[in-house]
């Protein structure tokens, strides 16, 4: 019966030929979304890293050349300050001159003061003068936008794996018995002929999955064994249908070795 009805109807849908390369093309067709949606993850973890590898090249090179601005105006402070101080030692030195002037009785009294008034008043520079006084923090983005993209773009990333992940998660929960599911019961015994058939024994019962989940494949069903730990195809007229659970049943709490050895020596009231 499975060599010849129920290969076809099993190959009606994709044409005579062996079941196996049959259902090897349905799995490339209902697994095809996922793949993509893989690969559109890992070229997207691309890009990010990508753009990590642009940014931190940026900001690297515009961490170099603030040093350098840096370097030069610690230069420049320098050679003013040289220059200023060589002004100030020579309007010390004329200052002494102009004294020695006077007091050698070779130049009026006065003399100081009117050239005092005609250089004007010269404020001596103080080492705080040439030193920049504290301005307001400035808001370095270049550094908030690397760390903004260095960890938010893991982060999403996660959160579309964990997404996809719960989704497929979801998708299998008939198979445990907490998602709605068909009850079957085994009419006949069932050896499976491959890795995606399932086999069975005549009276087991079994797990068939909703109408959404089940692949589009004539004469076959989607089932699991009452553990959800194997899951395959099943000829569809070698089970029944013998009811539908729309909810997962009511967890019993354990009972641990000391309540029961208590419960049965408990006297009775």
């Amino acid at each position: 019966m499975y060599g010849n009805g129920m290969m076809g109807g099993y190959g009606g849908q994709y044409g005579h030929g062996n079941p196996e390369s049959s259902f090897a093309r349905l799995a490339e067709e209902s697994s095809r979304g996922a793949f993509q949606s893989i690969e559109a993850i890992v070229n997207a973890v691309t890009s990010v890293a990508n753009m990590l590898s642009s940014t931190h090249n940026a900001v690297y090179s515009s961490f170099r050349a603030v040093i350098g601005v840096v370097e030069q105006l610690s230069r420049l402070k320098l050679q003013l300050a040289q220059v200023l101080f060589s002004l100030s030692l020579f309007k010390f030195i004329q200052k002494l001159w102009r004294y020695l002037l006077v007091l050698l009785r070779l130049k009026p009294a006065n003399y100081a003061s009117v050239e005092e008034l005609a250089w004007g008043e010269i404020k001596q520079p103080y080492g705080s003068d040439l030193l920049a006084g504290p301005g307001p923090p400035a808001v370095n983005w270049p550094a908030i936008m690397f760390w903004l993209v260095a960890l938010g773009g893991p982060y999403l990333i996660y959160k579309a794996i964990s997404q996809m992940v719960r989704s497929f998660e979801e998708s299998r929960k008939w198979a445990t018995g907490t998602g709605a599911h068909y009850t079957a019961r085994a009419l006949y015994d069932f050896h499976a002929a491959n890795d995606q058939e399932l086999s069975f024994m005549s009276g087991e019962l079994l797990r068939v999955a909703p109408k959404e989940e089940q692949p589009r494949v004539r004469g076959w069903l989607l089932a699991s064994s009452q553990e959800g730990d194997r899951v395959g195809l099943v000829p569809i007229n070698y089970v029944k249908i013998i009811g539908r659970k729309s909810e997962s049943p009511p967890l019993r709490e354990p009972i641990d070795n000391l309540s029961r050895f208590d419960m049965a020596f408990r006297p009775p009231s």
